[in-house]
């Protein structure tokens, strides 16, 4: 048996709202990545996108690798 979903978090962005990365299996059995970020009180809205590819994932990691060179 494997997981459906498996959550990772990511600490807090820079105004202390959780975010975590999903991957996670979607209702048409396709495997998916999702980034959410919570609320960190109740005046914060839960944000959430969808749908991501590995591809999308790692065309992230190398966008924020490349920028801390600069």
């Amino acid at each position: 048996m494997t997981p459906n979903k498996i959550e990772y978090s990511l600490g807090t962005n820079i105004y202390g709202q959780p975010v975590r990365l999903i991957r996670y299996t979607d209702t048409a059995g396709v495997t998916t990545w999702m980034i959410c970020r919570d609320e960190a009180d109740q005046r914060d809205d839960r944000a959430e996108i969808g749908g991501l590819t590995p591809e999308q994932i790692l065309k992230m990691a190398g966008a924020v690798q490349s920028a801390s060179q600069l």
